[in-house]
């Protein structure tokens, strides 16, 4: 089982790599490109077994990104950005933060007007959950600190409101976390481009 998880995490690691190469050659590469940064807010669900139920945290992050306007018929966009909440079951305290990387695409692009004031987009990517969790059941008499970190897998629809204001909802499958199965989030965010195309 141990050499199951680290396979999986090192797995994780490589193509969290890949994909901050491939993100750094197009930021050098292209000249196409609408860069921003995203400060966002919103809640997170651990979803977790039956036995243990969790309450909806509050998620705070940020993010650093860029759409490919040169793609006229389907837009594309990449993402890289930071999320921290705390989250608390009856017996387990845990901080997280949650480093993401994420493509996003517009399949209604072509479809919907240039002014258009909702433009839908799907997204989907990777993450690396890293825990910190306190569990305490006195009843029984055990008080524990434990470390945890795991590679996850994200997907989820979103909408840009008047190109600056974006709200997500996603789902995020954690197959080698001991304390949850996977993470819903709904997240709002507004952006602030960098130079360029506004």
């Amino acid at each position: 089982m141990k050499q199951k998880l680290e396979s999986i995490l090192n797995k994780g690691k490589i193509f969290t790599l890949t994909g901050l190469m491939f993100l750094t050659s197009f930021i050098l590469g292209s000249e196409s490109l609408k860069p921003y940064i995203e400060p966002r807010v919103g809640a997170i669900v651990p979803v977790a077994e039956k036995e243990q139920e969790y309450k909806p945290s509050l998620t705070i992050g940020g993010a650093y990104g860029f759409n490919i306007d040169s793609i006229e018929k389907i837009g594309l966009g990449f993402e890289a950005g930071l999320d921290y909440f705390h989250s608390s079951g009856e017996y387990i305290e845990t901080h997280s933060i949650l480093p993401r990387l994420n493509v996003s695409c517009y399949p209604l692009k072509s479809f919907l007007k240039p002014r258009a004031k909702v433009k839908p987009y799907l997204m989907a990517g990777a993450n690396f959950l890293s825990e910190s969790s306190t569990i305490d059941i006195p009843e029984f008499d055990v008080y524990d600190e434990v470390s945890n970190s795991t590679f996850g897998l994200e997907f989820g629809i979103g909408a840009i409101i008047k190109d600056r204001i974006h709200g997500r909802l996603s789902y995020t499958v954690l197959p080698a976390s001991e304390n949850v199965k996977g993470m819903i989030s709904l997240t709002g965010g507004y952006r602030f481009f960098l130079g360029g195309k506004k």
